[in-house]
């Protein structure tokens, strides 16, 4: 029995029909993001346990709670103006904004009452979901018109979490003397892949200007609509920070001979595969960054490369250990304060969200600053009158997951 096609896969066929063959860049675009069949257009969850993949916000809102401090640290290093702006890209179901509002409406500190918070999400279907989650137990309301363009920031900070990676990619391979593009065609009316000269020049010459000779062989991704959205990001800013979160490296690291098979993965279920052309509009597409070309992007525009390090160094830089030790300090049941350190160490794990990239720009500072004076905050060195953050019915359950056996046993009560 073959399986069942989906509509958007024969809207694919059919323009292939008619085209003769399309980029992957166009196919990965289709497959993501078509108004009525594209995977981050449909009606279905596809961060937490019944969606295909989890990310830092849904693991533990102590990800969110240290960002809430980061943003406070940036508002004082850009002189505590009265009104600060921060714009989210990308904010999904707005887990992100939530628990940055809802940690800093429990601190009692000025900062809120500055903090204009904004998130630009080209989904209208998203955008609804965002305005109900976030305003849920939470008097802070967001604004709600336009929200698919990046406003003017006059003074405040730029903020996204896993943005960059899903924007589609080309794909190339290199042979000696010569880069081709990888196409997608049809056979049979089935998917496949064919190779050809670079559909434009500007990928052509994409790995020239990063001065790397790509390893005879390699088969590598390249996104161009990402860095111009950075130089848009860049261009909105007047006086501020940017904040990018992502799975990726440098490009001399990403299109080396260790990632000879590019970084192109999909998910469906909490399963990975590199098969782009099965479950089409059903499974994520994604790839890692170029953060060397998205600083370049940057830069174009004014914003100037303050750190890359990993996300294990940055969280820990601000404080995430103090969270995870004032677990000790209160009286939950030892199951729940387990929950919570699993969830909290989930977020610095080397091999998983702790090797993530974080890139810091700034653009506009009256006078130069270091890295440690803008990595900080209230909490490094313990939380003092600062809250603790726990788990709520809105992350991820991590430790049931991986331990589902301590559901049935009475070693721990069980909320």
């Amino acid at each position: 029995m073959s399986p069942i096609k989906s509509n958007l896969e024969e809207r694919l066929k059919q323009r292939i029909q008619k085209l003769g063959r399309i980029t992957f860049a166009e196919f990965m675009e289709a497959c993501l993001y078509d108004p009525d069949f594209g995977y981050y257009n449909a009606d279905h969850e596809t961060i937490g346990t019944t969606g295909d993949y989890y990310t830092a916000p849904a693991t533990h809102p102590g990800f969110g709670a240290t960002l809430a401090l980061q943003l406070k640290t940036m508002w004082e290093i850009l002189g505590s103006p009265k009104i600060f702006t921060v714009v989210e890209g990308g904010g999904n179901k707005g887990r992100l904004a939530k628990d940055i509002l809802d940690y800093l409406s429990k601190t009692n500190d000025t900062f809120i009452s500055s903090l204009n918070y904004w998130i630009v999400e080209n989904n209208r279907r998203a955008l609804i979901d965002i305005k109900l989650f976030v305003s849920e137990n939470n008097d802070y309301e967001l604004p709600w018109e336009n929200n698919t363009k990046i406003p003017h920031i006059q003074t405040g900070v730029f903020i996204s979490n896993e943005l960059f990676d899903a924007y589609p990619r080309h794909r190339l391979q290199s042979f000696p003397n010569e880069l081709q593009e990888i196409y997608v065609s049809l056979n049979n009316m089935s998917f496949v892949e064919t190779i050809d000269n670079p559909s434009s020049d500007e990928l052509s010459e994409y790995f020239e200007n990063l001065q790397i000779d790509l390893p005879n062989g390699a088969k590598v991704e390249v996104d161009t609509q990402g860095p111009l959205f950075m130089e848009r990001i860049g261009n909105a800013i007047g006086k501020g920070f940017v904040i990018t979160i992502d799975y990726g490296y440098p490009a001399e690291t990403l299109y080396s001979r260790k990632y000879m098979n590019g970084t192109l993965f999909c998910y469906y279920q909490h399963t990975s595969s590199t098969n782009p052309y099965i479950r089409i509009g059903k499974q994520d597409i994604t790839a890692h960054v170029d953060f060397s070309t998205l600083a370049n992007a940057g830069e174009r525009q004014g914003l100037k490369v303050e750190s890359l390090m990993t996300q294990q160094k940055y969280l820990k830089k601000l404080g995430i250990q103090a969270f995870i030790d004032s677990l000790r300090k209160t009286n939950l049941p030892e199951k729940q304060i387990m929950e919570n350190r699993m969830g909290l160490l989930e977020l610095t794990k080397p091999t998983g969200f702790g090797s993530f990239g974080v890139l810091i720009q700034s653009k506009g500072l009256d006078t130069p600053i270091s890295i440690d004076e803008i990595v900080i905050s209230d909490a490094r060195g313990g939380l003092g009158k600062l809250p603790g953050v726990l788990l709520s019915k809105d992350h991820v359950p991590i430790f049931r997951g991986k331990y589902p056996q301590y559901e049935t046993l009475d070693l721990w009560p069980v909320s």
